[in-house]
């Protein structure tokens, strides 16, 4: 009887590779959302320059 070819697969293997998906995921994350936050924030800046402008008028 042989044995299978298959390896053992290491716990502390599977932890670093999930542990690299996290980080990957946390650092491209932020990036999306902050290009969104800014266009966000512009428009939120029209808003209230607008909302000045007819106050002031």
């Amino acid at each position: 009887m042989d044995k299978s070819e298959r390896r053992p697969v290491s716990l502390a293997g599977l932890g670093l590779i999930s542990a690299g998906a996290v980080l990957g995921l946390a650092l491209a994350t932020p990036a999306a959302a902050s290009a969104s936050d800014q266009q966000t924030r512009s428009q939120s800046q029209a808003q209230q320059a607008q909302a000045s402008e007819e106050e002031g008028a």
